[in-house]
Protein backbone atom coordinates (compact mmCIF):
# COMPACT_ATOMS: atom_id res chain seq x y z
CA UNK A 1 0.00 0.00 0.00
CA UNK A 2 1.29 3.58 -1.14
CA UNK A 3 0.61 6.61 0.53
CA UNK A 4 0.76 8.76 -2.34
CA UNK A 5 -1.66 5.87 -4.19
CA UNK A 6 -4.09 6.58 -1.35
CA UNK A 7 -3.62 10.36 -1.94
CA UNK A 8 -4.09 10.27 -5.17
CA UNK A 9 -7.27 8.43 -5.29
CA UNK A 10 -8.49 10.72 -2.41
CA UNK A 11 -7.90 13.38 -5.21
CA UNK A 12 -9.32 11.26 -7.84
CA UNK A 13 -12.87 11.18 -5.84
CA UNK A 14 -12.60 14.83 -4.48
CA UNK A 15 -12.67 15.37 -8.62
CA UNK A 16 -15.83 13.10 -9.65
CA UNK A 17 -17.72 15.09 -6.41
CA UNK A 18 -16.30 18.03 -8.14
CA UNK A 19 -17.59 17.32 -11.39
CA UNK A 20 -21.45 16.32 -10.14
CA UNK A 21 -21.19 20.01 -8.21
CA UNK A 22 -19.88 21.45 -11.42
CA UNK A 23 -23.31 20.45 -13.15
CA UNK A 24 -25.80 21.41 -10.44
CA UNK A 25 -23.93 25.14 -10.40
CA UNK A 26 -24.73 24.79 -14.74
CA UNK A 27 -28.09 23.53 -13.56
CA UNK A 28 -28.66 26.52 -11.10
CA UNK A 29 -27.68 28.99 -14.36
CA UNK A 30 -29.47 27.43 -16.33
CA UNK A 31 -33.02 28.19 -14.05
CA UNK A 32 -31.75 31.90 -13.56
CA UNK A 33 -31.94 32.67 -17.25
CA UNK A 34 -34.99 30.95 -17.57
CA UNK A 35 -36.45 33.39 -15.38
CA UNK A 36 -35.06 36.46 -16.29
CA UNK A 37 -36.00 38.65 -18.53
CA UNK A 38 -33.76 41.29 -20.84
CA UNK A 39 -32.43 42.03 -24.43
CA UNK A 40 -32.32 39.49 -26.89
CA UNK A 41 -28.69 39.73 -27.31
CA UNK A 42 -27.59 40.03 -23.78
CA UNK A 43 -29.85 36.70 -23.17
CA UNK A 44 -28.44 34.88 -25.93
CA UNK A 45 -25.22 35.80 -24.74
CA UNK A 46 -25.93 34.45 -21.53
CA UNK A 47 -27.08 31.40 -22.96
CA UNK A 48 -23.71 30.82 -24.99
CA UNK A 49 -21.34 31.89 -21.85
CA UNK A 50 -24.02 28.64 -19.71
CA UNK A 51 -23.32 26.62 -22.79
CA UNK A 52 -19.60 26.62 -22.44
CA UNK A 53 -19.99 26.08 -18.76
CA UNK A 54 -22.24 23.43 -19.23
CA UNK A 55 -19.62 21.39 -21.69
CA UNK A 56 -17.11 22.42 -19.13
CA UNK A 57 -18.89 20.62 -16.69
CA UNK A 58 -19.35 17.22 -18.46
CA UNK A 59 -16.19 17.23 -19.77
CA UNK A 60 -14.80 17.52 -15.88
CA UNK A 61 -17.36 14.47 -15.53
CA UNK A 62 -15.64 12.32 -17.72
CA UNK A 63 -12.26 13.20 -16.90
CA UNK A 64 -12.48 12.33 -13.38
CA UNK A 65 -15.08 8.78 -13.63
CA UNK A 66 -11.74 8.05 -15.82
CA UNK A 67 -9.51 8.76 -13.21
CA UNK A 68 -7.92 11.59 -15.36
CA UNK A 69 -5.70 13.71 -12.86
CA UNK A 70 -2.74 15.84 -12.67
CA UNK A 71 -2.13 18.43 -9.78
CA UNK A 72 -2.70 21.18 -12.45
CA UNK A 73 -6.30 19.87 -13.25
CA UNK A 74 -8.07 21.23 -10.40
CA UNK A 75 -6.60 24.76 -10.66
CA UNK A 76 -7.45 24.50 -14.42
CA UNK A 77 -11.31 23.75 -13.69
CA UNK A 78 -11.32 26.91 -11.01
CA UNK A 79 -9.98 29.51 -13.56
CA UNK A 80 -12.64 27.70 -15.62
CA UNK A 81 -15.42 28.14 -13.04
CA UNK A 82 -14.46 31.33 -11.38
CA UNK A 83 -14.33 32.76 -15.30
CA UNK A 84 -17.25 31.64 -16.52
CA UNK A 85 -19.25 32.65 -13.23
CA UNK A 86 -18.29 35.93 -13.07
CA UNK A 87 -18.64 36.73 -16.37
CA UNK A 88 -22.55 35.23 -15.93
CA UNK A 89 -22.94 37.60 -12.99
CA UNK A 90 -21.50 40.35 -14.50
CA UNK A 91 -24.26 39.70 -17.88
CA UNK A 92 -27.20 38.65 -15.63
CA UNK A 93 -26.53 42.04 -13.54
CA UNK A 94 -27.20 44.05 -16.61
CA UNK A 95 -29.78 41.72 -18.26
CA UNK A 96 -31.80 42.17 -15.17
CA UNK A 97 -31.37 46.23 -15.68
CA UNK A 98 -29.30 46.76 -12.70
CA UNK A 99 -25.82 48.56 -12.51
CA UNK A 100 -22.92 46.74 -12.80
CA UNK A 101 -21.54 47.74 -9.33
CA UNK A 102 -25.21 45.67 -8.25
CA UNK A 103 -23.37 42.39 -8.87
CA UNK A 104 -22.57 41.18 -5.79
CA UNK A 105 -27.09 42.13 -5.02
CA UNK A 106 -28.10 39.63 -7.69
CA UNK A 107 -28.75 36.24 -6.25
CA UNK A 108 -26.67 34.54 -8.78
CA UNK A 109 -23.96 36.10 -7.08
CA UNK A 110 -24.00 33.54 -4.35
CA UNK A 111 -22.21 30.93 -6.74
CA UNK A 112 -19.23 33.12 -5.73
CA UNK A 113 -19.25 31.35 -2.34
CA UNK A 114 -20.70 27.89 -4.07
CA UNK A 115 -17.52 27.97 -6.20
CA UNK A 116 -14.93 28.94 -2.77
CA UNK A 117 -16.57 25.86 -1.18
CA UNK A 118 -16.43 23.37 -4.40
CA UNK A 119 -12.47 24.56 -3.89
CA UNK A 120 -12.37 23.39 -0.59
CA UNK A 121 -13.29 20.04 -1.37
CA UNK A 122 -10.28 18.51 -3.58
CA UNK A 123 -7.64 19.30 0.04
CA UNK A 124 -5.81 21.96 -1.52
CA UNK A 125 -5.97 24.76 0.46
CA UNK A 126 -4.04 26.93 -1.71
CA UNK A 127 -6.05 26.54 -4.20
CA UNK A 128 -9.34 28.18 -2.46
CA UNK A 129 -6.47 31.55 -2.21
CA UNK A 130 -6.40 30.78 -6.02
CA UNK A 131 -10.10 31.08 -6.69
CA UNK A 132 -11.05 33.83 -4.55
CA UNK A 133 -7.91 36.15 -5.78
CA UNK A 134 -9.48 35.34 -9.15
CA UNK A 135 -12.69 36.35 -8.27
CA UNK A 136 -11.44 39.30 -6.70
CA UNK A 137 -9.44 40.35 -9.82
CA UNK A 138 -12.58 39.44 -12.52
CA UNK A 139 -15.16 41.27 -10.47
CA UNK A 140 -12.98 43.99 -9.43
CA UNK A 141 -11.97 45.19 -12.85
CA UNK A 142 -16.05 46.19 -12.74
CA UNK A 143 -15.67 47.74 -9.24
CA UNK A 144 -12.82 50.03 -11.15
CA UNK A 145 -14.63 51.15 -14.30
CA UNK A 146 -17.91 51.97 -11.69
CA UNK A 147 -15.08 54.47 -9.84
CA UNK A 148 -14.44 56.14 -13.02
CA UNK A 149 -18.06 56.81 -13.81
CA UNK A 150 -18.89 60.05 -12.62
CA UNK A 151 -22.26 59.44 -11.66
CA UNK A 152 -20.83 56.81 -9.29
CA UNK A 153 -18.45 59.22 -7.72
CA UNK A 154 -21.15 61.92 -7.32
CA UNK A 155 -23.31 58.78 -5.38
CA UNK A 156 -20.06 57.66 -3.49
CA UNK A 157 -19.98 61.33 -2.45
CA UNK A 158 -23.44 61.45 -1.16
CA UNK A 159 -23.39 58.69 0.96
CA UNK A 160 -20.13 59.76 2.41
CA UNK A 161 -21.82 63.21 3.08
CA UNK A 162 -24.50 61.18 5.05
CA UNK A 163 -22.12 59.39 7.53
CA UNK A 164 -21.46 56.20 5.92
CA UNK A 165 -17.92 54.97 6.03
CA UNK A 166 -16.35 54.64 2.73
CA UNK A 167 -13.93 51.52 3.60
CA UNK A 168 -17.17 49.93 4.20
CA UNK A 169 -19.52 50.75 1.68
CA UNK A 170 -21.54 48.85 -0.86
CA UNK A 171 -18.62 48.30 -2.86
CA UNK A 172 -15.78 47.24 -0.38
CA UNK A 173 -18.05 44.90 1.86
CA UNK A 174 -18.70 42.24 -0.66
CA UNK A 175 -15.25 41.75 -1.50
CA UNK A 176 -14.68 41.97 2.30
CA UNK A 177 -17.00 38.95 2.64
CA UNK A 178 -15.03 37.17 0.02
CA UNK A 179 -11.71 37.27 1.47
CA UNK A 180 -13.32 36.67 5.01
CA UNK A 181 -15.05 33.03 3.34
CA UNK A 182 -11.91 32.40 1.43
CA UNK A 183 -9.73 32.22 5.08
CA UNK A 184 -12.53 30.41 6.90
CA UNK A 185 -12.22 27.51 4.07
CA UNK A 186 -8.81 27.73 3.47
CA UNK A 187 -7.91 26.79 7.35
CA UNK A 188 -10.90 24.16 7.45
CA UNK A 189 -9.23 22.60 4.26
CA UNK A 190 -5.87 23.03 5.67
CA UNK A 191 -6.72 20.70 8.50
CA UNK A 192 -9.13 18.48 6.58
CA UNK A 193 -5.91 18.00 4.54
CA UNK A 194 -3.95 17.24 7.64
CA UNK A 195 -6.31 14.87 8.96
CA UNK A 196 -6.85 13.06 5.39
CA UNK A 197 -2.89 12.58 5.29
CA UNK A 198 -2.69 11.26 9.28
CA UNK A 199 -5.47 8.86 8.43
CA UNK A 200 -3.70 7.33 4.97
CA UNK A 201 -0.72 6.82 6.82
CA UNK A 202 -2.47 4.90 9.50
CA UNK A 203 -4.27 3.00 7.07
CA UNK A 204 -0.92 2.68 5.30
CA UNK A 205 0.84 1.47 8.89
CA UNK A 206 -1.71 -0.70 10.04
CA UNK A 207 -1.71 -2.53 6.15
CA UNK A 208 2.24 -3.27 6.70
CA UNK A 209 1.66 -4.20 10.38
CA UNK A 210 -1.21 -6.91 9.32
CA UNK A 211 1.52 -8.49 7.70
CA UNK A 212 3.43 -9.84 10.57
CA UNK A 213 0.24 -8.90 13.56
CA UNK A 214 -3.05 -10.27 13.43
CA UNK A 215 -5.55 -7.33 12.18
CA UNK A 216 -7.25 -6.38 15.49
CA UNK A 217 -3.01 -6.20 16.98
CA UNK A 218 -2.41 -4.47 13.82
CA UNK A 219 -5.08 -1.49 14.09
CA UNK A 220 -4.27 -0.95 17.68
CA UNK A 221 -0.64 -0.38 17.26
CA UNK A 222 -1.23 1.34 14.07
CA UNK A 223 -3.41 3.86 16.13
CA UNK A 224 -1.14 4.00 19.14
CA UNK A 225 2.51 5.00 20.13
CA UNK A 226 5.27 2.93 18.73
CA UNK A 227 7.47 3.59 22.16
CA UNK A 228 5.63 0.52 24.31
CA UNK A 229 6.11 -1.68 20.68
CA UNK A 230 9.83 -0.98 20.41
CA UNK A 231 10.70 -0.65 23.96
CA UNK A 232 12.66 -3.55 25.22
CA UNK A 233 11.02 -5.93 28.25
CA UNK A 234 10.92 -9.32 29.70
CA UNK A 235 7.63 -11.06 29.41
CA UNK A 236 6.44 -14.69 29.34
CA UNK A 237 5.41 -15.77 25.57
CA UNK A 238 4.56 -18.83 24.08
CA UNK A 239 6.63 -19.42 21.17
CA UNK A 240 6.18 -21.59 18.07
CA UNK A 241 8.56 -22.76 15.04
CA UNK A 242 7.01 -24.96 12.00
CA UNK A 243 9.85 -26.11 8.85
CA UNK A 244 8.79 -28.18 6.20
CA UNK A 245 10.23 -31.80 5.99
CA UNK A 246 12.59 -32.39 3.28
CA UNK A 247 12.20 -28.59 1.97
CA UNK A 248 16.14 -29.72 0.06
CA UNK A 249 15.32 -32.11 -1.80
CA UNK A 250 11.43 -30.42 -2.83
CA UNK A 251 13.53 -26.90 -3.73
CA UNK A 252 16.23 -28.94 -6.08
CA UNK A 253 12.94 -30.45 -8.24
CA UNK A 254 11.47 -27.07 -8.85
CA UNK A 255 12.17 -24.09 -11.14
CA UNK A 256 12.45 -20.60 -9.54
CA UNK A 257 8.75 -19.86 -10.81
CA UNK A 258 7.14 -22.99 -8.63
CA UNK A 259 8.98 -22.23 -5.66
CA UNK A 260 8.45 -19.18 -5.25
CA UNK A 261 5.05 -19.89 -5.88
CA UNK A 262 4.95 -22.73 -2.94
CA UNK A 263 6.73 -20.78 -0.96
CA UNK A 264 3.96 -18.00 -1.33
CA UNK A 265 1.16 -20.64 -0.57
CA UNK A 266 2.90 -22.06 2.49
CA UNK A 267 2.89 -18.75 4.24
CA UNK A 268 -0.38 -17.42 3.13
CA UNK A 269 -1.74 -20.88 4.05
CA UNK A 270 0.09 -21.44 7.43
CA UNK A 271 -0.17 -18.06 8.89
CA UNK A 272 -3.95 -17.25 8.26
CA UNK A 273 -3.95 -20.09 11.56
CA UNK A 274 -1.61 -17.90 13.48
CA UNK A 275 -3.16 -14.19 12.82
CA UNK A 276 -6.71 -16.05 13.34
CA UNK A 277 -5.69 -17.06 16.89
CA UNK A 278 -3.90 -13.34 17.47
CA UNK A 279 -0.18 -14.36 17.33
CA UNK A 280 2.15 -12.71 15.59
CA UNK A 281 4.80 -13.77 12.78
CA UNK A 282 7.98 -12.74 14.90
CA UNK A 283 10.20 -13.59 11.35
CA UNK A 284 10.05 -15.81 7.85
CA UNK A 285 13.13 -18.30 7.82
CA UNK A 286 13.47 -19.84 4.48
CA UNK A 287 10.83 -22.60 4.76
CA UNK A 288 10.01 -21.78 8.27
CA UNK A 289 7.85 -19.53 10.47
CA UNK A 290 8.47 -18.41 13.66
CA UNK A 291 5.54 -17.17 15.64
CA UNK A 292 5.11 -15.58 19.33
CA UNK A 293 1.85 -15.38 21.29
CA UNK A 294 2.13 -12.80 23.86
CA UNK A 295 3.82 -9.85 22.56
CA UNK A 296 3.45 -7.53 21.75
CA UNK A 297 0.25 -7.56 24.40
CA UNK A 298 0.10 -10.07 26.65
CA UNK A 299 -3.03 -11.86 27.34
CA UNK A 300 -4.25 -14.63 29.95
CA UNK A 301 -4.38 -17.50 27.52
CA UNK A 302 -1.96 -16.93 25.31
CA UNK A 303 -0.21 -20.34 25.90
CA UNK A 304 -3.88 -21.89 25.03
CA UNK A 305 -3.92 -20.08 22.10
CA UNK A 306 -0.87 -21.55 20.46
CA UNK A 307 -1.67 -25.03 21.30
CA UNK A 308 -5.14 -24.55 19.45
CA UNK A 309 -3.42 -22.47 16.89
CA UNK A 310 -0.38 -25.32 16.63
CA UNK A 311 -2.82 -27.68 16.09
CA UNK A 312 -5.01 -25.71 13.41
CA UNK A 313 -1.84 -25.46 11.21
CA UNK A 314 -1.45 -29.08 11.23
CA UNK A 315 -5.19 -29.72 10.41
CA UNK A 316 -4.72 -26.92 7.20
CA UNK A 317 -0.98 -28.59 6.25
CA UNK A 318 -2.88 -31.58 5.43
CA UNK A 319 -5.69 -30.38 3.46
CA UNK A 320 -3.10 -28.43 1.68
CA UNK A 321 -0.88 -31.78 1.32
CA UNK A 322 -4.27 -33.25 0.08
CA UNK A 323 -4.94 -31.37 -2.37
CA UNK A 324 -1.64 -31.19 -3.59
CA UNK A 325 -1.71 -34.56 -4.17
CA UNK A 326 -4.94 -34.28 -5.92
CA UNK A 327 -3.50 -32.42 -8.76
CA UNK A 328 -0.62 -34.67 -8.89
CA UNK A 329 2.11 -32.62 -7.05
CA UNK A 330 4.33 -34.34 -3.88
CA UNK A 331 2.52 -33.92 -0.68
CA UNK A 332 4.03 -31.33 2.38
CA UNK A 333 4.61 -32.19 5.95
CA UNK A 334 5.72 -30.07 8.53
CA UNK A 335 7.15 -30.23 12.04
CA UNK A 336 6.32 -28.21 14.90
CA UNK A 337 7.49 -27.25 18.19
CA UNK A 338 6.29 -24.99 20.83
CA UNK A 339 7.34 -23.61 23.84
CA UNK A 340 6.33 -21.23 26.78
CA UNK A 341 8.36 -19.31 29.09
CA UNK A 342 10.37 -15.71 29.85
CA UNK A 343 11.51 -13.72 26.46
CA UNK A 344 13.14 -10.09 25.89
CA UNK A 345 10.76 -9.03 23.30
CA UNK A 346 11.73 -5.30 21.54
CA UNK A 347 13.45 -3.55 18.15
CA UNK A 348 17.13 -5.06 17.73
CA UNK A 349 19.27 -3.27 15.59
CA UNK A 350 19.92 0.28 14.61
CA UNK A 351 18.92 3.15 12.78
CA UNK A 352 19.17 1.85 9.17
CA UNK A 353 17.36 -1.72 10.18
CA UNK A 354 15.23 -2.11 13.15
CA UNK A 355 13.34 -5.69 13.46
CA UNK A 356 10.82 -6.19 16.27
CA UNK A 357 11.35 -10.19 17.80
CA UNK A 358 11.84 -12.22 20.89
CA UNK A 359 15.09 -13.51 21.84
CA UNK A 360 16.53 -15.62 25.14
CA UNK A 361 16.55 -19.72 25.86
CA UNK A 362 12.63 -19.93 25.64
CA UNK A 363 13.24 -19.30 21.44
CA UNK A 364 15.90 -21.95 21.37
CA UNK A 365 13.88 -24.45 23.08
CA UNK A 366 11.07 -23.93 20.49
CA UNK A 367 13.28 -24.42 18.06
CA UNK A 368 14.89 -27.98 19.60
CA UNK A 369 11.55 -29.27 19.68
CA UNK A 370 10.47 -28.37 16.40
CA UNK A 371 13.53 -30.41 15.48
CA UNK A 372 12.84 -33.08 17.89
CA UNK A 373 9.75 -33.74 16.00
CA UNK A 374 11.35 -35.30 13.33
CA UNK A 375 13.32 -37.77 15.70
CA UNK A 376 10.05 -38.75 17.89
CA UNK A 377 8.09 -39.13 14.16
CA UNK A 378 5.52 -36.97 14.92
CA UNK A 379 4.46 -33.80 13.48
CA UNK A 380 4.13 -31.76 16.76
CA UNK A 381 5.79 -31.49 20.41
CA UNK A 382 5.31 -28.99 23.23
CA UNK A 383 6.48 -28.30 26.13
CA UNK A 384 5.43 -29.64 29.52
CA UNK A 385 5.37 -25.93 30.77
CA UNK A 386 3.36 -25.03 27.54
CA UNK A 387 1.05 -27.62 28.38
CA UNK A 388 0.82 -26.81 32.28
CA UNK A 389 0.19 -22.91 30.92
CA UNK A 390 -2.42 -23.64 28.60
CA UNK A 391 -4.56 -25.69 31.56
CA UNK A 392 -8.04 -25.74 29.36
CA UNK A 393 -6.43 -27.19 26.24
CA UNK A 394 -5.26 -30.80 27.75
CA UNK A 395 -8.03 -32.65 26.49
CA UNK A 396 -7.91 -31.59 23.12
CA UNK A 397 -5.26 -33.56 21.84
CA UNK A 398 -4.03 -37.10 22.48
CA UNK A 399 -0.54 -36.36 24.09
CA UNK A 400 1.86 -38.68 24.85
CA UNK A 401 4.58 -37.77 27.53
CA UNK A 402 8.16 -38.29 26.57
CA UNK A 403 11.41 -39.00 28.18
CA UNK A 404 13.31 -35.92 29.55
CA UNK A 405 14.88 -34.60 26.21
CA UNK A 406 18.31 -32.83 26.76
CA UNK A 407 17.86 -30.04 24.22
CA UNK A 408 21.65 -28.61 22.45
CA UNK A 409 22.63 -25.58 24.40
CA UNK A 410 19.85 -25.89 27.01
CA UNK A 411 21.83 -27.24 30.38
CA UNK A 412 18.30 -28.93 31.98
CA UNK A 413 16.58 -31.47 30.07
CA UNK A 414 12.89 -30.22 29.34
CA UNK A 415 9.95 -31.84 29.74
CA UNK A 416 7.76 -32.78 26.60
CA UNK A 417 5.05 -34.35 24.85
CA UNK A 418 4.54 -35.66 21.58
CA UNK A 419 1.06 -35.58 19.62
CA UNK A 420 0.32 -38.87 19.01
CA UNK A 421 -0.05 -42.64 20.81
CA UNK A 422 2.56 -44.20 19.23
CA UNK A 423 6.11 -42.66 18.12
Amino acid sequence: MDIKRLLHDAEIDAEKMSAVIRLVVFATLAIAILFTDGSLDSATAIELTTGVYGVGAVVGLIMAWRAVFHPVIPYLFVTFDVILVSVQILMLTELMGMESHSSFAIPAAGLIFVILIHASMRYRPWLIVYAASLFLIVLGFDSLFFAQDPAANANTHMMQHSGMASVMNYQILPYALVVLAAFILFIASHRTRILLLKSITQTDRAAKLARYFSPNLANSLAEGDDDQLLAGRRLSAAVLFLDIRGFTAMGESMTPEELTSFLSEFRNRLTKPIFAHGGTVDKFIGDAIMAVFGTPQQKPDDASRAVTCALEILKESENWSNERQRSGKRPVAIGIGVHYGEVFAGALGNEQLLEYTVIGDTVNVAERLEGLSRDVGSPLVISAALLDAAASTQETAEWRRLPPQKLKGHLQPVDAFCLGSQA
